[in-house]
Formats: structure tokens, sequence, C-alpha cells
């Protein structure tokens, strides 16, 4: 049964999106995972769905995520980008599914629940579900969040980020974990610091009080420092055609290759106990591309 997965922060501007787009890619890729992966933009910025088709030219999507929540069922908006790789697109409609969603609510309970059925219908078919979804808490983040497996917290180690952090889990997650014990199933696999730049003295010292107020454990030991060349995916579409694109792959290969160590740690003990990852693809903080990101081969092939 698929994984859902949601990377997300308070704060926007944090990076999610490309994170977001960047793991899925790569886990899909079948020269590194091999995964059957689904993502699905809910942002009303609809940047996930700009960015593929930048990634792989599509111009036409058979139906946005709204109409399909309102359709009652997701099958018929997936579209396939590659063998491994499907989209269920975004559209600025997605602010009227808020007010859609509350009209056919009748609960609070109903309205928290409201895409777990039309997730189940598909869940089955992929290894992993990635949404991208808007830096807030409304009716379809809520529904969103209360189908997820796991969160992914993404912050900029900034002291606004870091509030952000602090404000998704204790006053949205835990709360809603709190409502619903018996429907709530999500943990939350983890703190992904991003934009992360180790020469400034401030943003280090940011970095080390996260991991006192959450442990080691907690925080990834992947981290997204501020690339260039991870900005330029984001205006001009995902590629693999050089040796920079390779080490931007390598990086999030690590990234994913420890979010399914977390995972296999939640499944076995029910939390995160005694964790550590060793960087295996991509040293983000000497920019090394280690063995096994060197046999990723920059040929152009997203796959």
């Amino acid at each position: 049964m698929g994984k859902i997965i949601v990377l997300t922060n308070l704060k926007g501007g944090v990076g999610k999106t490309t994170d977001t787009d960047m793991m899925a890619i790569v886990a899909a890729k079948k020269s590194l995972f091999n995964k059957k992966v689904l993502l699905i933009d809910v942002d009303l910025q609809a940047n996930t769905t700009s960015n593929m088709t930048r990634t792989f030219g599509t111009v036409e999507y058979p139906q946005s995520f709204t109409k399909a929540v309102q359709s009652g069922t997701l099958k018929q908006a997936i579209y396939h980008l590659t063998d491994n790789l499907d989209l269920i697109p975004g559209s600025q409609g997605t602010h009227d599914l808020n007010e859609w969603i509350l009209d056919n609510s009748k609960t609070k309970r109903s309205r928290y629940m409201f895409l777990k059925k039309m997730i189940d219908e598909i869940k089955n078919n992929y290894d992993y579900i990635f949404f991208d979804v808007a830096p807030s808490t409304d009716n379809s983040v809520d529904a969103i969040t209360m189908t997820s497996d796991y969160i992914v917290a993404v912050q900029e180690v900034k002291r606004f980020s870091m509030d952000g952090t602090s404000m998704l889990i204790d006053t949205y997650l835990q709360p809603m974990l709190n409502a619903f014990p018996d429907d709530a199933h999500f943990q939350v696999a983890g703190i992904l610091p991003t934009m992360f730049q180790t020469k400034r003295k401030n943003q280090l010292e940011n970095y080390q009080k996260t991991v006192d107020v959450y442990g080691k454990d907690n925080v990834f030991s992947t981290i997204i420092k501020r690339h260039d060349r991870l900005e330029g995916f984001g205006e001009q579409g995902i590629s693999l055609n050089d040796y920079e694109d390779r080490r931007m792959f390598a990086l999030f290969a690590d990234l994913f290759t420890e979010l399914e160590k977390r995972i296999a740690s939640f499944e076995k003990y029910g939390d995160i106990v005694d964790f550590s990852y060793t960087q295996k693809y991509y040293d983000p903080l000497t920019n090394k591309t280690l063995p096994l990101g060197k046999e990723i081969t920059p040929n152009g092939s997203i796959e």
C-alpha cells in the first residue's frame, strides 16, 4: 500500500515545492529507486504543475485536482508523465475547493476525512504519493493531512521559519491528533533543514537550536543548502544534463534514502529510535559527490 508523504511548513518560500518535485522524480527514476509515484498538486499557485510541464513538455491535462474531487474520484485526473511517475495537476480553482468541502461536509470529522475514500481508491497503485500543499491550514490541507502517513516539516534555517515549524507541530498537527486519535495516523518523519548557508553564523546557531529543541534524531541529516541549480529547476524545469544536475539528483537520492530509513524506524518501533544516517550519494557540507552519486549518469534522462 502506498505511503502518503507531505512536505510542508506554515511559512512559504522555504523550497517545499522544488523539494517535493525532486523527491518524486528521484524516487520514480528507474536507475535509482524505481518506485511507482503519484505527485498531486494542491497549491493555489500550481507551481508543481508548471514545473512538470516545463520538465516533460505536457501542455494539456485531463482534469485538475479540484475538478476531480468535485466529481468524487481522482482516477480521471491522473496523467502519466513517465512509466513510474504520474501527476494530478493543480489549478487556481483550488481556492474554490475549500468552500466546496465545507459546503459538502456535515461535521468537522467529515470535513477532515473528506478525501480519504478517494485516496484509498488509488493508494494501492503506488509506492508513494507526494502532495504539494499550500503553506496554510485550510479545509483542503486539513483533509490531505488526515490522509497522510508521514509529514516532513520543511524548515529554512531562519528564526521565522523555525517559528513556523513550532506552530505546525504544536498548534496544528498535535491538536488534530488529539481531536481524532482513531482517524489521524500521520507521523512527523522529521524536520528538513533547507536553504541552509553554512557560512552564516546565525544559520548555524539556528540549526543547533532546532537540534536542541527537537532532538538530533528528529532533524534530517540530509540538508538542502541554497543551490542556484535548484532555483533554476524551478524556472526552467528539472534536467539531468550535466554534472551539476547530477549533484542535485545525488542530494535528493540521499534525502529519499533517509526518508525511507525513517519510515522503516516508525514501522518497526513506532518512533525514531537511535536514528542516524550517513550520506551515500552526496555530502552537502563539503559539496562532494560520493561514490553512489557518481553512478548517476547525466544523460538527460529523467525516466
